[in-house]
């Protein structure tokens, strides 16, 4: 069975909590295939989408976001802001560190 990411970043948007940790698990399992509709995700309208965007974006851990996290960082939502740090950290660590001389590094 395929796994529609986009049906899953609408669960992000819409669902009860315990539905969005599913799908958050769901995309990060997925990988790379999920970056497109999670990068778009981070500039919704809506701040919880872009929360929860983030948040997963750090569960993937892959460098390719962190030009948009370092976007979210600048964000008038603390809740993006907070886990656009999270995430940025994980893929630090995970990298072994970037180098970029940024205040997360």
């Amino acid at each position: 069975m395929r796994v529609d990411p986009e049906a899953l970043v609408r669960t992000l948007r819409d669902g009860e909590t315990a539905d969005r940790m599913v799908a958050a698990s769901d995309l990060a399992a997925l990988g790379r295939d999920a970056l497109p509709p999670l990068l778009s995700a981070l500039d919704d309208p809506d701040p919880r989408l872009r929360m929860w965007a983030a948040y997963t974006l750090g569960m993937i851990g892959d460098a390719e976001a962190v030009p948009a996290l370092m976007e979210a960082l600048e964000d008038a939502d603390p809740g993006v802001v907070k886990w656009a740090a999270a995430a940025l950290r994980g893929i630090r660590d995970a990298a072994g560190g970037c180098g970029c001389g940024c205040r997360f590094c």
